[in-house]
Order: structure tokens, then C-alpha cells, then sequence
């Protein structure tokens, strides 16, 4: 196992993206087993970072910069849960070219640049996973 705990950032945090995040808090052992390292939230990309959140959630956590979130080389995962394409697309991209691999449940992106997104997570060592 890892010892060095994945650097993982949400961008979205929403109905789907408030779940993720509380999960990966409420099922850290198992999620950690299965990943081979721990998992560490490192940041949460949101329109408006002062509005109340899952109050499980560290406010410290959230910004109103999702670009300079996905932009940082420390990342080891991002999971894109923010819809549609733009700035989805942006963001996705930043993060795989600087070496994150991203998980995504954007049915709308995958369908418009698939192919696009898949060469460049590979181009960049990384993997693009959705569900």
C-alpha cells in the first residue's frame, strides 16, 4: 500500500458532488483499501464558497477558483461533477495535463469530446473514468 495519501479534488458540489464528498469521509478505510493509499480531500471548486455546506465538510476546503484548483500539479485525482461542457471541458483538460487522472459522471462532455479527453489522459499518464 501507499504510504503518501492520494491528493483528490472535487470540482462541483452540489446534490451529487456533497455525497461524493461525504463519502469519501464516511467509507475512508474501505475507499483507501481499494485505492491502495488513503484518499485526501485537497479542495472543492464552488460558485459561491461562503454558502453553508454538508456540515461535515471542512469549509476550508472550498473555493470559488476552480481553475486554479484543477491547475494543481499535486493532484492526483479530480472528479469533475460540475455538467455540461463548458468550463467542464477547461478544466478536465487542465487537470489531466498536468498529470490527474479524473473521474467524471458528465454524460454531456463524454458524449461531445470522448475521444479527446481519453488521448489526452493518456498522452499525460493519467486515466479519465466515469460512471
Amino acid at each position: 500500500m501507499r504510504t503518501q495519501p492520494l491528493q483528490l479534488a472535487l470540482l462541483g458540489c452540489g446534490t451529487v458532488g456533497a455525497e461524493v464528498a461525504r463519502r469519501l469521509t464516511s467509507h475512508g478505510d474501505e475507499l483507501a483499501a481499494r485505492a491502495g493509499a488513503p484518499i485526501e480531500r485537497v479542495g472543492i471548486a464552488v460558485r459561491d464558497p461562503g454558502r453553508r455546506r454538508v456540515a461535515e465538510l471542512d469549509p476550508a476546503l472550498f473555493t470559488g477558483d476552480a481553475a486554479e484548483l484543477a491547475a494543481r500539479a499535486d493532484l492526483d485525482i479530480v472528479v469533475e461533477l460540475i455538467g455540461g461542457l463548458e468550463p467542464a471541458r477547461s478544466l478536465v483538460l487542465t487537470a489531466m495535463e498536468r498529470g490527474a487522472s479524473v473521474v467524471t459522471a458528465n454524460k454531456a462532455l463524454l458524449a461531445a469530446d470522448g475521444p479527446q479527453l481519453y488521448e489526452a489522459a493518456e498522452k499525460h499518464g493519467g486515466a479519465l473514468n466515469y460512471e
